[in-house]
């Protein structure tokens, strides 16, 4: 089960003229309400020196042999600062303890000594602490110390340690450090599941998979950071106030009461804050567009106490570019309230961190706590066009579990993007309740940089992975990254290697071996235009080398028994019928005219199935209809393997179009094609936040 994330200590620091400082203590545990009663605390310069201290380099016990400490804590100061204008200034120290509560000594640290005052600090968390000093009139943060738990153990006291290789067991260093140096920001915990300053780490092992997730930073981790530091251009907000309904408007704030925002296109959570002494929130740093806001109880010592109940605020927020969307609300008291959703699982195991799932993957998801039992299968949703639910599914489990325990099957879209999504819940009552950020799509997780396409390695292997189907060995993948090392850090030689390798393996490779292929045979069997699901599944089958024909006949022999393709062909049609059929489609809907191969076609007829296939295969390979083909296969498959879905009508016909005014099978138009869909933001925005690549640089 989930383990507890690090404890926030804040210190506030008064300094007054011709006296000595004097030090107020506010604690804030991972089991008690976020809401922050104080002036929301900064740095007063986005510019921030933090001390390593020395220990780092000579990790104790507590540290897994050969991980990889200094890289963890730097990969970690670089996430933040890729989200937001924060520049982290590097020093080393031989300090080994965080200051203590009495004083700061101007070192804001960061250490994984195994001291008696780290040991102390450390007493009642489990990865790591952070102690923040500030001025409370200003909020201005003047030291922040971060110390991992030199001591780290499970729940049930067993002794563990940290990692960096996703060891099973042990916490990941990284993801501690990312979640920690977000405290050091001045932020709060955040009661997303899938955000990086969610309360709770899981170790790796939970659910049967290394705990890498919490490294990477979410929209709700970006949207936060940038309220605090920019950059704010163009970006707007929502905010309001929330007050009891059962006292008049005002007078009965709502404290405590966890508020987030979620694209309404996309379904991905973006943004979240938990309510002040005075009712109020501020969703800011949020792009210009439309959201839906939802609101429910915090989760607190432990346990779902109910506010409130849960549901939308508003459906549909529309947000502009440097403006200020209000949006209050009277709530409905949570009494008789009987849907408490408490945990979400994978494997049959439960937790309360976000599920990891995988675009294009169906899932089977466990969902815990009172009144799940009286949830149908119909009224369990991901508020997301890229989920599915199978209500059919819906099975209730028999767990040692105090709370019903039910699970249920989620199909994930191909063209799912990075983000967090969240579970909605009605209860045969009409009560709702949410999970938010229950599922996390992240295929970049190991990736060692923001903009995981800028990472050499991933982004050869997901080129490999999108454009011929599987992921690349060991020796493919060294034979391929050999080709970047001569352009060093250019930057340009990198930009022509990185299309080199994608128009060779699209253009050169994908193409022609599977996407005309598919294209061809959908549009002659069937009349029609293949779709993403066939493509991902057809895909699988075909084999390359001296396979290849054998797997395209075995596809044409599965394609004419279907009844789509019976009931364009007859199976009573005679030979002469069933070949002058194949003609005239290809004719009609490839536009190539192959009458001239009616004998070569009736000679591969001999009444059986595979002779019908034969008769398929050898018209959708033949030389004039590939030529005829080419330019939307060409453009349909790059919709299919970067974008991973369907095309619009516009998009296909304009990239059509432009092919077509340019030689037939014309290298530097193939290539120019490849750079469009490569850098475009979508293909970007399936592996993170960041697009550090535009079309431009297609010119």
């Amino acid at each position: 089960m989930q383990q507890l994330f690090s404890t926030v200590v804040l210190f506030s620091l008064f300094l007054g003229l011709g006296s000595g400082v004097r030090l107020e203590t506010k604690d804030s545990t991972e089991l008690e309400p976020t809401t922050q009663n104080v002036k929301q605390i900064r740095w007063p310069k986005k510019t921030i020196e933090v001390a390593l201290s020395t220990s780092l380099q000579l990790p104790s016990a507590n540290i897994k042999t050969n991980s990889d400490v200094v890289g963890a804590v730097r990969r970690a100061m670089a996430r933040w600062s890729s989200m937001a204008n924060i520049n982290f200034v590097v020093t080393w120290s031989s300090t080994s303890s965080v200051s203590p509560a009495s004083g700061g000594d101007g070192i804001s640290l960061i250490t994984i000594a195994d001291t008696f005052e780290n040991e102390a600090f450390n007493a009642d968390s489990t990865t790591g602490r952070t102690r923040v000093f500030y001025e409370p009139e200003t909020g201005e943060i003047a030291e922040a110390d971060i110390s991992v738990n030199p001591r780290p153990k499970s729940e049930e006291g067993a002794d563990l340690q940290f990692s960096t290789d996703g060891t099973p067991g042990t916490y990941d260093l990284e993801a501690t450090f990312t979640h920690e140096i977000g405290h050091l920001l001045g932020l709060d915990h955040s009661q997303v599941l899938a955000s990086t300053m969610q309360s709770r780490q899981a170790f790796n092992g939970t659910f049967g998979l290394p705990a890498l997730t919490e490294r990477t930073l979410s929209e709700d981790d970006r949207q936060r950071v940038r309220s605090l530091y920019g950059p704010k251009t163009r970006l707007g907000k929502i905010e309001g106030r929330l007050a009891d309904n059962r006292m008049p408007v005002g007078l009965t704030p709502l404290q405590a009461v966890n508020i987030w925002a979620e694209n309404v296109v996309t379904g991905r959570v973006v943004a979240s804050d938990v309510t002040d002494s005075d009712g109020n929130y501020s969703l800011d740093g949020l792009a210009p567009g439309q959201y839906r806001v939802i609101v429910t109880s915090n989760d607190e010592k432990g346990a779902l106490q109910r506010k409130v109940r849960s549901f939308e605020v508003a459906n549909t927020v529309l947000v502009k570019p440097e403006s200020t969307t209000q949006l209050n609300n009277s709530l409905v008291p949570a009494q008789g309230s009987l849907l408490n959703p408490r945990v979400i699982g994978l494997n049959a195991e439960l937790s309360t961190v976000a599920v990891p799932v995988e675009a294009g993957k169906r899932v089977k998801i466990y969902l815990g706590g009172e009144g799940i039992d009286q949830v149908p299968g119909t009224s369990i949703a991901v508020n997301s066009p890229y989920f599915t639910v199978d209500p059919s599914t819906l099975t209730r489990e028999q767990l040692s579990t105090p709370f019903p325990v039910v699970s249920i099957e989620v199909s994930v879209a191909p063209s799912a993007p990075f983000g967090d999504y969240s579970i909605r819940l009605q209860a045969n009552s009409g009560e709702t309740a949410f999970v938010p950020g229950a599922l996390t799509i992240d295929p970049a997780v190991a990736s060692a940089v923001a903009s995981p396409l800028d990472d050499l390695r991933f982004f050869i292997s997901q080129q490999y992975s999108d454009l011929v189907g599987q992921r690349p060995d060991t020796a493919t993948l060294d034979k391929l990254a050999a080709r970047f090392a001569t352009c060093g850090a250019r930057v340009e030689c990198l930009r022509e290697r990185r299309l080199d390798l994608s128009t060779e393996l699209f253009a050169h490779d994908e193409l022609p071996a599977t996407g005309q292929f598919l294209h061809g045979l959908y549009l002659v069997g069937l009349g029609r235009r293949l779709r993403i699901s066939e493509f991902e599944g057809d895909r699988a089958v075909i084999k390359r080398g001296e396979e290849l024909d054998g797997s395209r006949q075995s596809l044409a022999l599965a394609l004419v028994q279907k009844p789509e393709f019976l009931r364009k062909y007859s199976e009573d049609l005679k030979a002469s019928e069933f070949v002058d059929a194949i003609i005239s489609s290809t004719g009609q809907n490839a536009g190539v005219d192959i009458s001239s191969e009616r004998k070569s076609l009736l000679g591969l007829f001999d009444g059986s199935k595979a002779g019908r296939a034969a008769v398929l295969v050898r018209a959708v390979t033949l030389p004039a209809v590939q030529d005829g083909q080419y330019n939307q296969a060409f453009v349909l498959t790059q919709y299919f393997t970067y974008l991973r879905r369907d095309p619009d009508e516009t998009g296909l016909n304009f990239w059509v179009n432009t092919m077509k005014s340019k030689p037939l099978r014309d290298n530097a138009t193939a290539r120019s094609m490849v750079c469009a869909f490569l850098n475009s933001s979508e293909y970007q925005e399936r592996f993170g936040m960041l697009t550090t690549h535009r079309t431009s640089e297609c010119n």
